[in-house]
């Protein structure tokens, strides 16, 4: 494995640890707080829904039963919450993973640290230490995207 992509990596796996990306299904309130009137309505519409379905002739207990229990469920959905990881893999990958995670590797930035160690370090090419310098002058931050656009992109163009 090639420095820049080992210090990537550790920024990454810091960064997992450091939020608790661990791709686990968690209960949360999320939703309901970030929501909450579009949470209220959907309560509040249940109601009218749920009489008339137990009034009209043609509906009766079995439909407010199924109702009542696609309520229940989508209430639960949206109540999920899963934090997934950050990979070095994805960088540059678009696929259905964007979708749910995002671009993060082009809003995230590498820490002061990991900057550090990629300018000191050695190993890394003297273009892509140029690069990050330009890069740190000009936005005064460098993201994981920046980082491996220099280190390997620029490889795959020559």
């Amino acid at each position: 494995m090639d420095e820049v992509k080992r210090l990537l990596t550790e920024e990454i796996e810091r960064l997992n640890q450091e939020e608790k990306r661990d791709n686990k299904i968690r209960f949360s309130l999320k939703f309901m707080h970030s929501h909450p009137y579009l949470f209220s309505a959907m309560l509040i519409s249940y109601v009218p829904v749920a009489l008339i379905l137990w009034y009209a002739t043609y509906f009766g207990l079995p439909y407010l039963i199924g109702f009542t229990g696609f309520m229940l469920v989508m209430s639960v959905a949206l109540s999920i919450d899963i934090n997934p990881k950050y990979r070095f893999e994805d960088i540059d990958v678009l696929d259905l993973r964007v979708c749910y995670n995002g671009e993060w590797f082009t809003t995230r930035q590498i820490s002061h640290d990991t900057v550090n160690k990629l300018l000191s370090n050695e190993h890394v090419a003297t273009e892509v230490k140029t690069g990050i310098a330009k890069i740190q002058s000009t936005k005064g931050e460098v993201g994981f995207y920046d980082v491996y656009s220099l280190a390997y992109l620029r490889k795959a163009a020559i």
